[in-house]
């Protein structure tokens, strides 16, 4: 069962961030008493009394009417979004300045959205402003909760009615593996998962940004469940001008942090631009498996060459995913799309590979004889012992005499002969020294 959401939301600075902090345990979003602080919706998994929930953090809402800014229009609209989205609202009211016009407008949209609502009134440190919290009976939305989010009082009690009615459901369907399908918006996304499933899935358009969900597709294949993730594209921040853009981003890094395998698909009559390496960056450091993907090539003009060329580009732009498999393909024409799933699950079968400690052992020694480490004041570095410590994605650990002895060069070319003597095509590679 998909992982409930509860949303944060209320009129500027009544302390959504406080108490965001506190549910979570650690100071994620910023607490100032400037109001507006929070610019976008922020998102943590967390959990309670054994229920694990998505808690967002959201801009204060300004309601219609009100004077505004650009900015405050697109921070409650924002926060607008994320209710739409939510299983549960908290609603934060400021118990120490009482009831506010604006708390009765939130109220009514909060009213209208059909949502659960849990009302919680803030900053009643002191017995006497329990009294005062009745006014908020006023709201039509149920029980006041009192809390303090600064001091943690009856955050407790506020969480318990949130997960109070949060189903105990099936755990998802297992699957062999998850794809995420990643890139700038309109380079093919949609249109290739349609492909692969075979059905029209997602919606495919000539908009760029038509995807606003992350959409999860079962597919059989060779006797295999492989879960298929499309996403809506990543965009520069400087073109994040629609509130709901904001909502497609976050989506597609929870996709990459959910997947085994990424496929960044380039558009490749554009080439490769400065936000397919930003993009190639998220999959990098999140250590997945990679395959690149450029599509669109029924609409290329090429010789003999082109192949080489698209690639080498690349190359120059991304220089870090270098160890990514790559192709070309049409996913409007199908040209060369049923190679996308074979290569994908070999890049997975990958991760997995383990090399033998001894096997190991003997090959770094090999290696190190015919290149060793570069003199470092009369020294030389030394490799005691070698292990494979982890798997997906695969880390191995070098006891030496000196970790100094082995700078970042020299691990990259220790690197580069692993992966030639064994594989982990499409996957990063971790090389740690320790002192022995």
């Amino acid at each position: 069962m998909a992982t409930r959401t509860v949303v944060i939301v209320g009129r500027p600075n009544v302390g959504k961030s406080t108490l965001f902090n506190r549910v979570i345990g650690e100071r994620r979003s910023v607490v100032h008493e400037t109001p507006g602080v929070t610019r976008d919706r922020i998102a943590e998994l967390t959990d309670w009394a054994g229920h694990a929930f998505q808690l967002l953090d959201t801009g204060g809402i300004i309601p219609f009417g009100e004077e505004v800014t650009r900015f405050d229009s697109l921070v409650t609209e924002i926060a607008h979004l994320a209710i739409d989205e939510a299983d549960v609202v908290i609603f934060m009211v400021d118990g120490s300045g009482g009831l506010s016009t604006w708390d009765d407008s939130i109220a009514v949209h909060l009213r209208r959205s059909g949502k659960p609502v849990v009302l919680a009134v803030n900053k009643v440190e002191k017995d006497h402003q329990r009294y005062g919290a009745a006014d908020f009976y006023r709201l039509g939305l149920g029980e006041p909760h009192c809390i303090s989010a600064l001091h943690g009082l009856g955050v407790g009690d506020l969480l318990d009615e949130v997960v109070a009615d949060f189903p105990v459901g099936p755990e998802p369907e297992p699957c062999d593996m998850k794809i995420a399908i990643l890139g700038r918006p309109n380079v093919g996304k949609s249109s290739l998962l349609n492909l692969l499933v075979g059905r029209n899935e997602a919606l495919v358009s000539e908009i760029a940004g038509t995807t606003r969900d992350a959409i999860h597709t079962d597919l059989h294949w060779h006797g295999r469940t492989l879960r298929l993730i499309d996403t809506a594209g990543l965009r520069r921040k400087s073109r994040v001008e629609e509130a709901i853009e904001v909502f497609s981003n976050m989506r597609t890094v929870r996709a990459l942090e959910e997947c085994d395998v990424a496929v960044l698909m380039v558009d490749a009559t554009e080439g490769t631009v400065t936000q397919d390496a930003k993009i190639a960056g998220l999959i990098h450091d999140a250590a997945k498996g990679v395959v690149v993907a450029f599509n669109k090539w029924d609409l290329v003009e090429k010789d003999q060459a082109t192949h080489l060329k698209v690639w080498e580009e690349f190359c120059r732009e991304v220089p870090f995913l270098t160890y990514a498999p790559w192709f070309t393909l049409s996913s409007l024409t199908k040209q060369r799309s049923g190679k996308v799933l074979e290569l994908v699950w070999e890049v997975f079968e990958q991760r997995s590979l383990r090399i033998d400690t001894s096997e190991l052992n003997t090959f770094l020694e090999g290696v190190l004889h015919k290149q060793p480490p570069h003199f470092h004041g009369g020294g030389t570095g030394k490799v005691y012992f070698a292990t494979q410590a982890e798997s997906s994605p695969p880390a191995i650990v070098l006891s030496v005499n000196n970790p100094k002895f082995f700078d970042r060069s020299y691990l990259r070319f220790l690197n580069n002969q692993i992966r030639e003597a064994y594989g982990f095509k499409g996957n990063r590679i971790f090389i740690k020294t320790k002192r022995h």
